[in-house]
């Protein structure tokens, strides 16, 4: 079952700017992400308050979300530069 995509003001702000291209994938890995976070999830880690985070990694960035099972939504918190 599809999990509800709930991305951050910040992330969209940061994929208007980039090239049409790059932005296409990283919109693409967005909406696998949405049918079927678990598998797109390429490393993990814990945030501040405790929640496991995923992060799946594509064209050289790396998109931060976290998966609420009980609302059925991801959360797509963040992208950075993979390396970071």
């Amino acid at each position: 079952m599809r999990y509800r995509l709930l991305i951050s003001v910040e992330v969209l702000g940061f994929l208007e700017r980039l090239p049409g291209r790059l932005r296409l994938a990283l919109r693409n890995l967005i909406e696998e992400i949405g049918d079927d976070p678990m598998s797109r999830s390429d490393a993990t880690e814990y945030d501040r308050e405790g929640r496991l985070m995923h992060i799946a990694i594509r064209g050289g960035y790396a998109l931060v979300f976290w998966i609420d099972d009980a609302d059925r939504h991801v959360k797509v918190m963040e992208i950075h530069a993979a390396d970071k």
